[in-house]
This record gives C-alpha cells, structure tokens and sequence, in this order.
C-alpha cells in the first residue's frame, strides 16, 4: 500500500474508532489498530479534539458519558454506595457527585475533584464487581447489589438515614435480589449481625 493510501486508511480508522465511542477518541485503542502516534496527533489537530483525560480526547459535539468517561481516567474505580442505589434503581435521585470505591494504595489525586471515593484493602476490592451501563449506554463497572447493600450496612452512619431505608426496602421488593449472596457477602464483610437485624425489621 502506497504511504498517501496508508495515510488515508489510518484516517479513516481513526475517524471509524470516534465514531463508534461517541466522540471519544482513545489514543490507546487507535495505538492497538496499528495507527502511528504522528497521524493519531495528526488527526487530533485536524478535527480539533479537546483533551478531557490521559490519552482521551473529545470531538467539540461529543456528549460526554461522564460515568463512562471516569473509569476510562481511572480504570480502578469501582462505582459503589450512592452512585450503585441509583444505577440499580435502588435510589430516588442521582447522586452529586459519583461515588466510587478503589483500593487503599491507589492513587487518586486526580480523581479527588471528581467523585467522592472510598478505600477498601485490596482483599475486598474484588468482591462483588460486575458490569453494567451507564445511563449513556456505555459499559461500566459496579459493585453488584448485595455488596452494594453491605457497604451502605458498613457505612450506615456516614449515610443519609432516608437514602439508606430507601434503598433497603427497595432491595427486598427486588425480583434481583440473592439473599444467599448477600449473606455470603455479610459475613465477609462482617456486617451479618447488623444485616440480619435490618432483615428482620424489614421481612
């Protein structure tokens, strides 16, 4: 293939991989595709993309998924407590702001002035992530709903008290629900006690 045709072809992937991430160009994915760094630049200048994260650039008509676009910046945070009720519709209102879970050494000096971020030790980071789609329909990460109910037990006096027995009624009407996970999870967590109290009051 002649360089002006590589050139083109490289373009025209480029402009195929913005396409398909809704305006979003990952300089990572392009790099895997094969794309040189000098035409990936190259395109950058052209098309006039705003850098919103490392290796993350927006086309100026991109509408931003901003739970999408976070885990991309910070591939370790786990959508958790507030941020997971809602997405599991297990919360009335959308939280402000997002709220995720890292473990305890990550580095988040970056991700302090966009979401409120809780530390776990990297034994209980695992447990419990699986994916889902952000509201945008873009695939993220999140706790399930029983670790999710076992953090907010955990967390209860950092919690808004309606917020909290919103979300534990709600869970028990769940079709979803896995009593048997959650108490798994419980006596991980060690929070089985106070699960079963809150189960008792509300069966």
């Amino acid at each position: 293939m002649k360089v002006g045709d590589m050139m083109q072809h490289e373009m025209c992937l480029l402009a195929q991989l913005v396409k398909k991430a809704d305006g979003l160009l990952i300089t990572a994915d392009a790099l895997q595709q094969g794309i040189s760094k000098d035409q990936i630049y190259g395109y950058i200048r052209e098309n006039n993309l705003e850098k919103v994260g490392r290796g993350i650039y927006a086309a100026g008509d991109a509408w931003i998924d901003e739970m999408y676009l976070l885990q991309l910046r910070f591939s370790r945070a786990v959508y958790s407590y507030d941020t997971a009720l809602y997405l599991y519709d297990l919360a009335e209102k959308e939280p402000i702001p997002l709220t995720v879970t890292v473990p305890a050494k990550y580095n988040t000096i970056s991700l302090n002035d966009t979401a409120k971020i809780y530390y776990v030790k990297e034994s209980w980071y695992n447990i419990g992530i699986c994916e889902t789609k952000s509201p945008e329909g873009n695939k993220i990460k999140v706790y399930d709903r029983e670790r999710t109910i076992c953090d907010i037990i955990r967390k209860r006096d950092n919690m808004d008290t309606a917020v909290f027995n919103y979300a534990l009624k709600e869970y028990v009407k769940s079709p979803e629900k896995d009593y048997s996970r959650l108490l798994s999870y419980a006596k991980t967590f060690r929070v089985e006690s106070k699960l079963r109290n809150i189960m008792g009051v509300l069966l």
